[in-house]
């Protein structure tokens, strides 16, 4: 299942589909992000709906999709089995 973030503003419109981003890309923009904001629970503290800017929503859910990209990727993984011979019960 891909994520597509689409954003229409005054530069017009800009999609960003992170199902073709790599995982070096998805791990280099989150460390710009915590670079400029710390945490994602501090900059979340930190943001108000109603007054904050729009550019800080669109960092928020960009936040957020970034993460849930990594975490579906890395959740989707073989599980190691031990091999080696069964105890009969």
């Amino acid at each position: 299942m891909s994520r597509i973030l689409a954003i229409k503003g005054t530069e017009g419109e800009k999609e960003v589909d992170y199902s073709t981003l790599t995982v070096k890309e998805i791990h280099k923009r989150i460390k710009e992000y915590e670079k400029k904001f710390g945490s994602l629970a501090r900059f979340l503290r930190g943001y108000d709906c109603e007054s904050s800017p729009p550019d800080d929503y669109l960092t928020l859910i960009d936040w957020e999709c970034l993460l849930n990209e990594l975490k579906g990727r890395t959740g989707t993984g073989l599980s190691l089995v031990k091999s080696g011979k069964r105890k009969p019960h």
